[in-house]
């Protein structure tokens, strides 16, 4: 089966059905229920959290993260003039306002690929958006950190040495499990860092283009809870992507 049939998988949410995932690859969680989480009753929307959504680091000037960045070693290729990458980031800005979230203690990012002068294809969050639930030191902490990892995507390189971000770019297929101390830190470099700032449940999702059908990035979010059901964000997310022609 190939990787846009898993994709039109997302499509059962709208007929009020059970996401499919059982054909997922997951090495992580085998056997995670998806059941639809019980929505909020009429009145209690209020207690769900919206992100105070940021387009980069700049708009956070007041924290370190208005620092200059040092990625590990690597060099980018100046994207600034990418029209297509404006249009996206703005969709992608777009959509984090729609979403909304059963906890605050919440931190949403896009990872953008891009390209190392002369090397690899990465996946970057460097000057890409995202959104915390709250604008604590440890949510602003994390996003620092998360500038400095660079992951390359290339289609030659092993797949065992791939992070949570680039596996999910690479096969266009959603990553999740209740807590991120079941990764190794081969399979996810910021494991320690996530665990000391009190974030354990881990989604990321591929974020395709509905005209172009390439990958354009994936939405990583992580949360303090350690849910063993993402239904209710897979669908808020879906919805969102839809507006803006993504998925």
């Amino acid at each position: 089966m190939g990787s846009f049939s898993h994709l039109q998988n997302f499509n059962a949410l709208d007929e009020g059905k059970i996401l499919d995932f059982d054909s997922v690859p997951d090495t992580l969680t085998k056997n995670i229920s998806l059941k639809k989480p019980e929505l909020p009753v009429s009145g209690d929307s209020r207690y769900l959290t919206r992100l105070c959504v940021f387009r980069n680091e700049a708009q956070l000037s007041q924290s370190e993260l208005a620092q200059p960045i040092i990625t590990n070693g690597f060099e980018l290729r100046d994207d600034n003039i990418n029209t297509h990458k404006k249009i996206i980031q703005d969709k992608i800005i777009a959509v984090l306002k729609l979403l909304t979230f059963r906890e605050q203690h919440v931190i949403v990012q896009f990872w953008s690929p891009a390209h190392v002068v002369g090397k690899h294809q990465v996946l970057t969050t460097m000057d890409q958006p995202f959104g915390l639930g709250e604008t604590t030191e440890q949510l602003t902490s994390y996003r620092k950190e998360s500038q400095h990892n660079l992951y390359v995507v290339d289609n030659d390189h092993e797949e065992g040495e791939l992070s949570p971000p680039a596996r999910v770019f690479r096969r266009r297929l959603p990553e999740w499990t209740l807590d991120v101390a079941n990764y190794s830190q081969k399979q996810f470099p910021q494991k320690e860092s996530a665990i000391r700032r009190d974030l354990h449940g881990y989604l990321a999702l591929p974020v395709v283009d509905l005209y172009t059908r390439s990958c354009v990035g994936v939405l990583e979010i992580l949360t303090s809870s350690k849910y063993i059901s993402y239904a209710y964000e897979i669908q808020q997310i879906q919805s969102a992507l839809k507006v803006s022609f993504l998925l």
